[in-house]
């Protein structure tokens, strides 16, 4: 029986125009394991995360996730899938507990468990004392770490951070 990996990616082409984005990318990830890219600006990281993630289709190649064909099922893909995009996407007005729980509940998680998760990711991410304070109060750091455990709720098998 073969192991399925975190990701597989091969033969990825992406193309803006004239540009060419990505030219044949190909990489594995093992569950389990921490998997960076790095490279200069303009090198194509965030285009192919947003590949992965569903954001974007590729020309050419073929994308899975936890075993997912991203492009041929995406919606299955992202019940896996958790992002925290390059900036963080906070509501201002909303507090972190606010924040958390509807993440939650978008997710279609009870109300009763998103409460649950919401109050365990504050513990775990430091932000405890801040919880019921409107994120707009956040400092730049405190909203990255709402952002993510945002992307943390539903309890992603894999898990993508673009620029953490």
């Amino acid at each position: 029986m073969s192991k399925v990996n975190a990701i597989r990616v091969s033969g990825v082409s992406k193309r803006f125009g004239k540009f060419t984005a990505l030219n044949n990318v190909g990489l594995k990830a093992e569950h389990g394991k921490v998997t960076g890219l790095l490279g200069p600006n303009g090198a194509g990281k965030s285009t192919l995360i947003k590949i992965m993630t569903t954001l974007l289709e590729p020309e050419e190649g073929k994308v899975l996730v936890d075993g997912v064909d991203v492009i041929a099922d995406p919606s299955a893909a992202r019940e896996r899938i958790g992002l925290a995009g390059q900036s963080a996407a906070v509501d201002d007005f909303l507090t972190g507990r606010e924040t958390l729980i509807m993440v939650g509940r978008l997710y279609g998680i009870s109300a009763r468990e998103s409460k649950k998760r919401a109050n365990d990711l504050l513990e775990k991410l430091g932000l405890q004392d801040a919880a019921d304070k409107q994120t707009k109060t956040y400092s730049g750091g405190m909203r990255r770490r709402l952002d993510l455990g945002a992307s943390l709720v539903a309890t992603p098998k894999v898990l993508f951070l673009d620029e953490p």
